[in-house]
Order: C-alpha cells, then sequence, then structure tokens
C-alpha cells in the first residue's frame, strides 16, 4: 500500500482541509506571536540586520550600540543606549548625529514620502546627550539629505531640514552651519534637575549664539524643567507649559522675555512679559521679514504670544525716539504673505522718527553726505519698496499728536487712519486730524508695483487757523499751541488782538482761516523724485483773515505810508479775500489764480515753482487802493532756490520814476520831483478772488522772471 502516492478517496478530503486549516492558523498564530513577542522584547535578533538596512538608507555608516529595542507596529520607534550616524567626508565634520539614550519615533507614512523625495520628517526624537552637526554648502549639498548616492534627490523638500514633531534633549549641543540661508548657529542645552536643586537653580539651560540670516543673536534661555527645541503645530497644541525665561541680544537690540513656553523653534508656542529694546525697528525686522520703517533707537515693553503660526503683541507703552506709542497687533504667518493687523495708538507721534522711512534723514540714521545735494530740501533717499511687498497689513492708527519737529508749525491732534499693505500697494485712508481749530481729512496711497512706484493723495483743509497752524508766520517765538484746542471764535478774537498788539500780544503778519483741497499724483523712488513729476490742481483759499498793513506797504515799497505804519504802530487790515488756485503738470507749479486783496491794496502773484530742480520764478504786484505822497511801487521778484530764496525787485519800474523824479527836481525844483512818486490808487470794480478774474489776471500777466539754472 502506498498512500503517499494515491490520491485519497473522496470520503478523506475533508480530513485533509481541516488540517490543512489546522497548519495554516498555526503559522498566522506563530506569526501572531513572534510579532507580540518581537514587540514586547525590541526585536533584538534584528539589530544586526536593522543597523545594516539603515546604514544602506542612510548612504552613510549608522551605529546602534548599547541597548537596542526595536518597535515596527505598535507606535513605530527605536531605543537605542547610543546612535551614531555618520556625515560625508565633504562636509568636514566628525558626524551627523552622535546620541545616548535615544527614542527615535516615526510613522512608515512619513517614510514612505521621504523616499518618494518629500522632507524627512521625525515624529519624535528625545536623547539624554545629544551631539548634532548639520551643514549645507553653497551648492545646496547639505549631510542632513540622508540617501545611497543614486536615491538622492535635490528637490527643495529634499534639501530641506528634517521636520520634528518634538524634540528634546537633556543636555547637548546642535551646530548649524548653512550658506543658503546665511546661518551659523550654536544651540548649547544644560540639565540642572536632581532633589539638590531647587528654585532658580533647578531646570534647564539653553544658549544661542551665531548668526541667524543677517541677524546676529546671543540668547540664554532658562526653562523650569525638559523643554522641547523643536516642536510642529500637531504636537505643540498638546504640549505642556514650562517656566521660561529668555535674555540677550538680537543684532544690535537687547532682548528680555519672561513667560511660559511649549517649544522655541518650530512652531513656537509661548506667553510672557517682553522688554526689547535696539537701534533701529528696520534692523530687528529685515531678517525676519517684517516690514517695519527704520527708526531712531527704541524700546518696547508688553506682552508676546504665539501659536498657530500667529504672533500677538500687546505693546503697553513703545517708546521710538520722541514718539510714545502702543498698540495690540497680530502678525500671521499662517496665510501667504504674511499680514500684519491690529491697532497702533500712543499720545504722541514725532515726524522725524519716521524720517528715514519716508526719504527723509532722521535724528538716528548715519545717512551719507551726498544723500541731500548741497543747496536741495527735498528728501532724496530712496524708499525701500521691495519690503512692501513682504508682507500685508491692515492696522488702525489712533495718535493723540503728531509732532512735525518745528516750532514754525503746530502739531496735528487726534489723527485716525487705517494704514493697509496689500500686494506692495501702501494705502492711509480715511485719515483725518484736527489742526489749529480746523481739520484735514482725505487719503494717500503709494503703489510699489508701478515703475516707478506710483504716489497719489487727495486732502481737504477745512477752517484752519492760520496763525495757529503756522506760529513762524508770527513776530515772536511765543507758542501759540494751546493746550485745549480753542473755538472758532476764541481764534478770531486772538487773531485780532494780535495783531493789533498790546501788552505781551504776538504781532501776526497773516491770520484766517484755511480751506482748500490737493488732489495730486506723482511717480518716483524717493520723495523728491514723485514731487518732480507731480501732476494735479491746489487750491487753497484764506477766511475771515487779516493781513499786517506794514507788510502790505512793504511789498508795494510805498515808503510813505510804511514810515507812518512804523511811526503809529502795525494794524491789521481785514482780507477782502485771499485766494491760490495752482496747478502742477510734471513737477512745475504755476498760478492760475493766486491773490490777496484788502482795503488798502491788491495783491497778485505769478511765476513758477519747479520741484524738479527746487528753483523759484514768482513775481509779486501790488496795486495800491488809496493815494500816497512817496512811492518806489515796483512788482517785487523771488528767485533762487528753495532753500535759498532771493527776493528783489525790477528795476525797470523804479529807474523811471526816479530819474523822471529827478529830471522834475531840476527843472521845477524839489516840490516838482515828488511828483513821478506820487500813487493814485484805483479801487478794484470786480473781486479779484472770483473765477471770473483769473482769464483777466491770466492775460493781464506780465512776463515771469527767469529762474536760475541751479
Amino acid at each position: 500500500m502506498h498512500a503517499s502516492t494515491t490520491t485519497p478517496p473522496p470520503s478523506t478530503r475533508p480530513m485533509w482541509r481541516s488540517r490543512g486549516a489546522w497548519v495554516l492558523g498555526g503559522a498566522v498564530a506563530l506569526l501572531v506571536l513572534g510579532g507580540v513577542w518581537g514587540e514586547a522584547s525590541g526585536w533584538p535578533v534584528l539589530r544586526q540586520p536593522v543597523e545594516r538596512a539603515l546604514t544602506r538608507g542612510a548612504g552613510v555608516p549608522v551605529q546602534l550600540e548599547g541597548d537596542v529595542k526595536l518597535h515596527l507596529l505598535w507606535r513605530p520607534r527605536l531605543e537605542v543606549g547610543h546612535l551614531r550616524i555618520a556625515s560625508d567626508d565633504r562636509f568636514k565634520v566628525p558626524h551627523l548625529l552622535d546620541a545616548r539614550g535615544v527614542t527615535l519615533a516615526w510613522a512608515w507614512g512619513d517614510v514612505w514620502r521621504w523616499r518618494q523625495g518629500g522632507q524627512l520628517r521625525v515624529q519624535g526624537l528625545r536623547a539624554d546627550e545629544l551631539d548634532a552637526h548639520l551643514v549645507r554648502l553653497d551648492g545646496g549639498a547639505a549631510n542632513w539629505q540622508l540617501g545611497a548616492p543614486d536615491a538622492k534627490n535635490d528637490t527643495p523638500a529634499a534639501l530641506a531640514l528634517p521636520r520634528f514633531g518634538s524634540l528634546v534633549m537633556d543636555q547637548g549641543r546642535i551646530t548649524w552651519n548653512d550658506a543658503v540661508q546665511d546661518v551659523q548657529l550654536k544651540v548649547a542645552v544644560q540639565g540642572r534637575e536632581g532633589d539638590a536643586l531647587q528654585g532658580a537653580a533647578s531646570g534647564y539651560v539653553a544658549t544661542f549664539s551665531g548668526r541667524y540670516q543677517a541677524l546676529p543673536l546671543k540668547l540664554e534661555v532658562q526653562a523650569g524643567s525638559t523643554l522641547p527645541l523643536l516642536q510642529d503645530a500637531s504636537a505643540t497644541a498638546a504640549a505642556p507649559w514650562v517656566p521660561m525665561r529668555v535674555e540677550g541680544s538680537v543684532g544690535s537690540s537687547r532682548l528680555l522675555f519672561d513667560g511660559q513656553a511649549a517649544a522655541l523653534l518650530g512652531t513656537p508656542r509661548l506667553e510672557g512679559q517682553l522688554q526689547f529694546k535696539g537701534r533701529s525697528l528696520a534692523d530687528v525686522g529685515d531678517p525676519l521679514g517684517i516690514t517695519l520703517p527704520r527708526t531712531p533707537p527704541f524700546d518696547l515693553r508688553g506682552t508676546l504670544a504665539h501659536e498657530g503660526g500667529a504672533w500677538r503683541l500687546k505693546a503697553s507703552s513703545a517708546v521710538i525716539g520722541s514718539s510714545r506709542l502702543a498698540g495690540d497687533l497680530l502678525f500671521d504667518q499662517r496665510v501667504k504673505p504674511a499680514k500684519l493687523s491690529g491697532q497702533l495708538t500712543g499720545t504722541k507721534l514725532a515726524f522725524a522718527d519716521l524720517g528715514p522711512a519716508i526719504g527723509a534723514q532722521g535724528p538716528a540714521a548715519a545717512e551719507p553726505a551726498a544723500t541731500t545735494p548741497p543747496g536741495r530740501v527735498l528728501p532724496q533717499r530712496r524708499f525701500d519698496l521691495p519690503s512692501l511687498k513682504a508682507m500685508d497689513a491692515d492696522v488702525q492708527v489712533n495718535i493723540d499728536e503728531v509732532d512735525f519737529g518745528t516750532p514754525a508749525m503746530a502739531p496735528l491732534k487726534a489723527l485716525q487712519t487705517r494704514v493697509q499693505l496689500d500686494g506692495g500697494v501702501l494705502r492711509l485712508g480715511a485719515l483725518q486730524a484736527a489742526v489749529s481749530g480746523g481739520s484735514i481729512k482725505g487719503s494717500t496711497q503709494l503703489d510699489a508695483n508701478a515703475s516707478p512706484a506710483a504716489w497719489a493723495a487727495e486732502l481737504d483743509f477745512t477752517g484752519i487757523d492760520m496763525a495757529g497752524w503756522l506760529p513762524g508766520l508770527s513776530t515772536t517765538d511765543k507758542p501759540t499751541t494751546p493746550a485745549v484746542t480753542p473755538s472758532a471764535a476764541a481764534l478770531k478774537r486772538e487773531r485780532t488782538q494780535a495783531l493789533q498788539g498790546g501788552d505781551g500780544a504776538v504781532k501776526t503778519y497773516v491770520t484766517g482761516q484755511l480751506f482748500g483741497r490737493v488732489n495730486v499724483r506723482g511717480a518716483g523712488r524717493s520723495t523728491s523724485e514723485i514731487l518732480a513729476s507731480l501732476d494735479g490742481p491746489v487750491q487753497l483759499t484764506l477766511r475771515d483773515g487779516t493781513l499786517s498793513h506794514l507788510a502790505t506797504e512793504a511789498l508795494g515799497l510805498d515808503v510813505a505810508q510804511s514810515l507812518g505804519v512804523l511811526i503809529k504802530g502795525d494794524d491789521a487790515l481785514p482780507l477782502r479775500c485771499a485766494r491760490f488756485d495752482l496747478i502742477s503738470r510734471a513737477g512745475v507749479v504755476t498760478p492760475t489764480l493766486a491773490v490777496i486783496d484788502n482795503r488798502d491794496s491788491t495783491i497778485r502773484i505769478t511765476g513758477e515753482v519747479s520741484l524738479r530742480d527746487e528753483s523759484l520764478a514768482l513775481r509779486v504786484v501790488t496795486q495800491p487802493k488809496d493815494w500816497s505822497p512817496l512811492s518806489l511801487r515796483t512788482p517785487v521778484t523771488v528767485t533762487g532756490r528753495l532753500g535759498q530764496p532771493q527776493v528783489g525787485i525790477e528795476a525797470t519800474g523804479l529807474v523811471g520814476r526816479v530819474l523822471g523824479a529827478v529830471a522834475l527836481g531840476a527843472v521845477a525844483g524839489p516840490v516838482a520831483a515828488l511828483l513821478p512818486l506820487i500813487e493814485q490808487g484805483s479801487a478794484n470794480a470786480v473781486d479779484p478772488c472770483t473765477v471770473a478774474a483769473a482769464p483777466a489776471q491770466a492775460a493781464a500777466k506780465p512776463e515771469a522772471p527767469v529762474r536760475q539754472k541751479p
């Protein structure tokens, strides 16, 4: 009987099938038991195969020493007493990683994506001691780009630093030299825990030193217990808070942070009190991709928090130069580009502190002498236009006072505006401010996407008291800015009393309420370039005003009446009207109607002001309305440049009058010599400030003085 070579009869087939099922079930059971035993024991039999596999996969020697436990199924991880990963010789460092007491956790999906060319993500790395050297060369090759030579790729994800769900070490150091990102950073961690250490002496100390991009760093971090150095968003939210104190320097600035944190780098989660001071806000913002203006020294205090990719700063005090500001700002890095939003408030904003941001030279700015050529007054410094595209912004501004830094101009009060930066377009919308009993409203915009950058402004002036706004028009330096903004009636009484004189009174040459509208546009990379291309109308009107009698006669060179005013004292001549309709074309401003009219004279201004070369070519003609026995009345000219104006007279008419007086004096006697100098005067039949008078003025306009070459 040969059962092994014969087919079982049909009656025995179920028995064979039952035996096969038992064998298969037993094999599966053995595999399950083997898997359970392996997971429980750490797969000791796989130590050498795993070491060889890691070496092949990394492309550099990987050594596992001491106790080794591997978990492949449930929460994949490797626990090893001593882990060493070598570095390629071309990077000239002793190793990539040398760590003791290591727990390395991963997800198989992350491993698969990395093998396909994605960024390496490690779910967690914890070590009792760790020494790492991260190097990337100018060409982009990095020693953390692990893999066999034929498996490496140069995709951005593969070249990036590994992502860590969590990186924690009790003590050790990390050296990061990255030629591509301009980083040279050393991180050292020292643990200080134990029964003998309590209170401030316990916890951990981490030091950061080196350079991050263009920003030198030297920080010391003190934490109450083990603090993750790196943490991504998925792990940060659940991480426990740890008391933390950070102190040191960031560039030329000093930093002190006292609060709590769940991670320092990667996706930080922290909150606490902040003190930050330095030479300029721009020095801090530029390396971080935050658009901040170049300013004088600053001192910032408040609370700082970061969670989920968004920074929140509540500044209780921000001293920038002589400015006193505060605010509540959110910098959101979760959107592209990053966006700054919130509120900026303060008791005082000094215009000089923002001078470099608008092209002027601030008090603390070390600008080259050639920035503004000699004789020029318009700011020449170019705007930092690329920074306007680095981020977006939407900030509501409320400032109690804006100081222009000169006693010749009163500060703005209650400034309100909305600062929006969107795709390289900077806009100040809903702009309004109070000044000397009146207000300024409007908007302005700078578009950095245009080439050259395009600027536009629309502003309305309503009821601004000239004497209060421009104290430089007064004959003394007496302060004119009241602590409380006076009413329009009080301002009018003050103007009248000022020009009439009296004990302690300040005599003012021009008073009145200013109304006007500006609608202009320009293009350029600096304030001077924009003004040199300025186009648009400017309309200004002075109501309920007065003009110094002495100034009126002086403009007309009326000797007799000027002497009379000097003897009896200057008085206020109520203005019948004062109107300036100007038009700018390609940076050359010309008046279509520029007239000042009072009971004594009508003063007309013609000519032009060139903002391209800052030259002046103006002609002032005074037409008297009254009789004067001794008048040298002739047009006054204003030439030169904005920074060095030159006032003169037209000699032609004056020489004719003087020669006529001399001739009559020689023929008919001394009394006859006065006849050519007598001014008969004539009254205006038509209001010279009406639009209807503008064509007549233009038709009668004599040739303007020749502009001097710059």
